[in-house]
């Protein structure tokens, strides 16, 4: 019984190796399957289940048919020459019956079985693998008793042993190799589709993006259709347009460079109060396309932080914009400058639809949104810029009453030196 079990593990061992086997590139694939596959074959031969006056009973034949099932013909042939070199130096009077029984296998993998296998069902994989060993098992114990006359003398469990192990095991193995290789296909169909989501994901990315500066182009240039409008306005809303449209490439520009970010972004002390402005202007046109109304209430002068300006203006009208939507029948967008110690504070309060807490508690995670068409993408990104300026984002909300997000960045005292 010892014996049977250690084969058995010999057996089974090469089928945990599948596990690292199955993503190799097919050429090392074969090798390594071939030598552990030949190192099974050896040590099922070298502790047989039981050795009759020269006749050995072992688990040879179950690896040397998965190998030649799933490495192919190449893996086979080798096999059965490992199988043959061996045999002939351990000797024996069933030596022959081996050459015999081997070569039988051997064509049968050949001609019937490794073309065609990998188009049969589980169960066909299974019964079928167990038939093959289980007849070649059988086969061999008649021919021995046949030329020699004493097989049939062995003990009987031994001869069922020999029969029903091998026939067990090879429909234990197919079963198992098949379960793995399931399982690979599966990773491999979900990385697949992980890779279609990502790319769906960053598409969704960039549209999201690009469509808040052309958003705002396209409110200056509703107004410039108005003829009532003096020439220092158009030139303003121009100019106000040109720049979102820069922004709108500045966007396009790091998406493009967003596997290898740049090593330096440019920082520079910024005046709160002038890009505050600046995003109040920019969001005036698409406010009075929501019939939204914009206030602004500065409590502090001249104060600095340190950030990119392209990047906190991004921040700011994402923020702005995603207020503007949540005031589907109009309503008050405020933009509050504060100072706490040695903080900046800006708030940006609507009188929108509201949050619950638990909507609160998932902003700033990717691809969560409140809008039927949104991606949840400017919120993150807002969250992600303010984190990067050292700052974090407060948010309270209530249903149907408005939300405000609180903003606050460490602020820089000095103004730099001009030289």
């Amino acid at each position: 019984m010892e014996n049977l079990l250690t084969n058995i593990l010999f057996v089974l061992l090469p089928i945990f190796f599948q596990i690292f086997l199955i993503n190799l590139n097919q050429k090392y694939k074969n090798i390594i399957l071939t030598t552990v596959l030949s190192i099974s074959i050896i040590l099922c031969m070298s502790f047989p289940i039981g050795n009759f006056e020269g006749h050995l009973f072992d688990l040879r034949y179950v690896p040397f048919v998965l190998g030649g099932l799933y490495g192919g013909k190449k893996v086979a042939i080798s096999l059965y020459f490992i199988i043959f070199i061996y045999r002939f130096f351990i000797g024996g009077a069933g030596f022959y019956i081996f050459m015999f029984d081997s070569t039988i296998v051997l064509l049968i993998l050949l001609i019937f079985l490794i073309r065609r296998y990998q188009t049969y069902s589980l169960k066909t994989k299974c019964s079928g693998t167990m038939a093959l060993v289980g007849f070649v098992a059988i086969f061999s114990l008649i021919t021995c008793h046949t030329i020699f006359g004493f097989i049939f003398h062995a003990p009987i469990l031994l001869l069922f042993s020999f029969v029903i192990t091998q026939v067990l095991t090879m429909g234990f193995s197919v079963y198992f190799l098949e379960y793995l290789i399931s399982i690979d296909r599966m990773k491999k169909q979900l990385y697949h589709n992980e890779k279609l989501k990502s790319i769906s994901e960053m598409s969704a990315s960039i549209s999201h993006e690009i469509r808040n500066p052309l958003t705002v182009t396209r409110g200056f240039l509703q107004l410039l259709k108005n003829q009532n409008i003096d020439n220092e306005k158009k030139k303003t809303y121009l100019d106000l347009s040109l720049r979102e449209l820069d922004r709108a490439e500045s966007i396009i520009t790091d998406y493009l460079t967003f596997a290898k970010p740049p090593v330096n972004v440019e920082m520079e002390l910024l005046n709160v109060n002038d890009e505050v402005n600046y995003v109040v202007d920019v969001m005036q046109p698409f406010a009075l396309m929501q019939s939204v109304s914009i206030t602004k209430e500065v409590l502090i002068n001249e104060s600095y932080i340190f950030g990119n300006k392209e990047q906190f203006h991004q921040c700011m009208i994402n923020l702005s914009k995603n207020a503007i939507e949540a005031m589907e029948n109009g309503g008050e967008l405020q933009f509050k400058v504060n100072k706490e110690g040695n903080k900046i504070i800006i708030q940006l309060t609507d009188t929108g639809v509201g949050m619950t807490p638990e909507q609160i508690a998932r902003l700033g995670v990717p691809f969560f949104t409140n809008k039927e068409k949104g991606t949840g993408l400017g919120t993150m990104v807002a969250f992600r810029i303010v984190k990067v300026m050292k700052g974090e984002i407060k948010v309270n909300s209530k249903l149907n009453i408005g939300t405000t997000f609180t903003i606050s960045i460490p602020e820089k005292v000095n103004k730099p030196a001009i030289d």
